[in-house]
């Protein structure tokens, strides 16, 4: 047996520890890049103005905030024919109505997947293409985000107006639950 056939298995093993390193060091990279995409959608400015809204201290609380999260958001952008949907934990890309045309941008890991279940990593084209897209509509959401704040209380006032207090707003959800139980009742 030659020198190198016998190192030839010890060199894979060397060249796997590698890649596995490497790809540990990119998974870090990009879960660093997610966080500081959020970080500079939700700025200080932002957060305050979520706290204005009575919703102190939730943008870092996960499970209080959902509420919020599930008044205001998703929050649409359009730009260039590119619709852009801000949720909590992710932003999707619709690029053309293409399936293969849509992203998912998840923050807290940086993961961009295609439409077609294609991840793609820090190293591809395609990554930098599309985390440079949503870099440049992170204006646009911080906007949107005022605005869906905006709406948000001044539909928050009217729902006040109209549903009284909470025990009134009780009352009537269980009414309404007992009203649409009963369509749905006749349906079966």
């Amino acid at each position: 047996m030659r020198k190198d056939e016998i190192r030839s298995p010890l060199n894979n093993l060397f060249n796997s520890i590698d890649n596995l390193l490497s790809d540990e060091k990119e998974e870090k990279l990009r879960s660093k890049l997610g966080k500081e995409i959020r970080k500079c959608i939700f700025t200080d400015d932002i957060i305050e103005k979520l706290n204005e809204n009575d919703f102190s201290g939730l943008v870092e609380e996960e499970k209080k905030i959902t509420v919020l999260f599930s008044m205001i958001f998703p929050v649409f952008v359009e730009k260039n024919d590119v619709t852009f949907r801000l949720y909590k934990h992710k932003i999707e890309v619709d690029l053309s109505d293409e399936m293969s045309d849509r992203y998912i941008y998840m923050f807290s890991d940086g993961r961009l997947t295609s439409g077609l279940f294609q991840c793609f990593k820090l190293y591809d084209d395609e990554y930098v293409y599309g985390i440079k897209k949503i870099i440049n509509i992170i204006p646009s959401f911080r906007e949107a985000i005022k605005q869906e704040l905006v709406n948000l209380d001044q539909n928050e006032k009217v729902q006040k107006q109209k549903m009284g207090t909470y025990k009134d707003r009780e009352v009537m959800a269980k009414r309404n639950f007992n009203e649409l139980l009963k369509s749905l009742n006749k349906l079966k």
